[in-house]
């Protein structure tokens, strides 16, 4: 099992607009593919001084070859329609993890 995550970052006064999108539209998208499933977005606490809002957008896959399918083929029309929507008002940055057994 591969943990997929993007961190989004942008600005307080997109979060809200941010986040409905990504319910809405891109997680449901992403999840629709069946390369990835178990979606969950999390907001990062941020020090004092920092500015922005940054949230977490996890996904499980069962192997890395799902997620370099899916960017192969409809992750790229997504990515692109979120583009289109904020611009250079959301930028991300996707990690891939795998579990470490205790």
């Amino acid at each position: 099992m591969v943990l997929y995550n993007i961190t989004w970052v942008t600005e307080a006064a997109v979060e809200e607009t941010l986040i409905d999108y990504l319910r809405s539209t891109f997680i449901p998208s992403v999840v629709s593919d069946g390369s990835m499933h178990s979606p969950a977005l999390h907001r990062i606490e941020k020090g004092a001084q920092e500015e922005g809002v940054s949230l977490a957008l996890h996904f499980f896959a069962d192997q890395l070859t799902d997620i370099d399918e899916y960017w192969c083929g409809p992750g790229a029309k997504h990515i692109a329609t979120l583009i289109g929507k904020f611009g250079n008002r959301v930028m991300g940055f996707a990690t891939m993890m795998r579990r470490i057994e205790l």
